[in-house]
């Protein structure tokens, strides 16, 4: 009954809604250039679905559309707005994909078609993916769109929209995006480098992206125009630099030493801990035994009472509860082999091996991926031209655990084994930062 209610309530909204866009009112939303008109009817109940105009906003949509016309790409529209402090949609950054949004979806600000007077509803329609939870859109066919003349929220005219559109169809035919034979790449799963999603840009704090096949740069400063870092490097040339940045500068044997020696000593704080601890179970389990005992006895001898029984239960769990605790102890310190520099270097070494050896398995660029928290990258500080400025912040802990056997704790259990929860995320949580530029200049080692 729940399922055939929902789906009747969806049937009467969607009908409602159709209602609506007949009526040349909106079904939702409030897009870019438009405000909401508030009124009251004669019941005094509000008046929905009404828009109006803004003026400020359609003298940006009419100049982008101009501009577009005159020959100007998106990205320079973006980054000309951006560049005079025009707010976009929602007061966000202009993006070239603001202005020529999805050409099947009519998105973005050169294919929305209340612009030239028409309001389409029902292009998409949502589903939930099961296996995340989130809503997904999908395309419906063009039979179940609604469209409705708007006159009155006309903003571009009939020749600047078509000239508009001739031209956005002129560069899709170009790219071949038309073509039904196109490589579908985006349905395919991309590969993965050392670096996705690792890579960001110094100046601004945003993503690298992608700039042609094999370089990245900021995608603020290339498509937005509001960071000053213009600069690219090739993704194999950071690769090396980061590999031979983690081979050589944060595992250096000094900063090693002076790590073991912290480890070992908060390893020992712990170990004292967890045997005052392991001290006072002992006395409490025998003090707790003894009771027990004294009860079997009273039972024996015929001495039976609800009380009694109660308080055996309770004696029992709590003895149960110190056995468990006593078999749970700290595992022994982990042997951090002195050389443990050396045998970290060799290993990287190996991973870089099996990485330029042809097409890598994905543990070989996982357990990279792993050393690696973050690759900052910005112009050179002498600006001079070449390699710029990178910083990298590895983790200390992949980085450790590298060069270590593998950790097996029985039964890690935070509330039973504090010594064994301590080794499995407290005492490895750290990082080692280190600047690669001129020479690979470190910068600190913290614990």
């Amino acid at each position: 009954m729940n399922a055939l209610f929902l789906k009747d309530l969806a049937d009467k909204t969607r009908r409602g809604l159709r209602g609506r866009v007949a009526a040349g009112k909106s079904a939702g939303g409030l897009c870019y250039g438009y405000r909401v008109v508030r009124q009251i009817d004669a019941r005094g109940e509000a008046i929905r679905g009404d828009r109006t105009i803004h003026e400020g906003e359609a003298q940006i949509i009419h100049r982008a559309f101009q501009m577009f016309a005159d020959g100007k790409s998106p990205v320079a529209i973006a980054k000309a707005f951006n560049k005079s402090c025009i707010p976009g949609p929602e007061g966000r950054a202009w993006r070239d994909t603001t202005i020529r949004g999805h050409a099947a979806r009519g998105t973005g600000l050169l294919r929305n078609e209340l612009y030239f007077g028409r309001l389409v509803w029902n292009r998409m329609h949502f589903i939930k993916d099961p296996s995340t939870g989130r809503r997904v859109s999908r395309m419906n066919s063009p039979e179940q769109w609604v469209s409705e003349e708007v006159p009155h929220l006309r903003i571009i005219d009939q020749e600047l929209w078509q000239r508009v559109q001739t031209r956005l169809g002129i560069m899709r035919e170009a790219v071949g995006a038309n073509r039904p034979e196109r490589t579908r790449f985006w349905e395919a799963r991309r590969s993965q480098h050392i670096l996705s999603g690792k890579a960001f840009c110094a100046s601004c704090g945003g993503g690298m992206t992608t700039i042609g096949k094999h370089y990245l740069a900021c995608s603020a400063a290339r498509k937005q125009g509001i960071c000053s870092n213009t600069g690219s490097i090739k993704r194999t040339t950071l690769e090396r630099i980061v590999i031979q940045g983690l081979q050589t500068n944060l595992m250096r044997p000094d900063d090693v030493k002076e790590f073991i020696a912290a480890f070992a000593a908060e390893w020992n704080r712990l170990a004292a801990e967890a045997n005052a601890q392991s001290s006072h179970d002992a006395a409490t389990l025998t003090t707790v035994q003894r009771k027990i005992d004294r009860i079997i006895d009273a039972i024996t001898e015929g001495l039976l009472s609800p009380d009694m029984k109660a308080k055996l239960e309770e004696l029992t769990t709590q003895k149960a509860t110190l056995s468990a605790r006593a078999q749970n102890r700290q595992a022994p310190l982990p042997a951090l082999h002195p050389n443990l520099a050396e045998i970290y270097r060799s290993k990287v070494a190996g991973l870089q091996e099996a990485l330029i050896s042809g097409s890598p398995s994905s543990s070989v660029l996982e357990r990279l991926r792993d050393l690696v928290e973050r690759v900052d990258i910005g112009p050179r500080s002498d600006g001079q031209n070449g390699v710029p400025e990178i910083t990298i912040t590895g983790a200390i802990a992949s980085m450790i655990r590298l060069g270590l056997p593998e950790l097996k704790v029985p039964n890690a259990n935070a509330a039973q084994n504090p010594t064994a929860s301590a080794l499995g995320h407290d005492l490895f949580v750290s990082s080692v930062k280190v600047v690669a530029g001129v020479g690979f200049e470190p910068t600190t080692f913290r614990l």
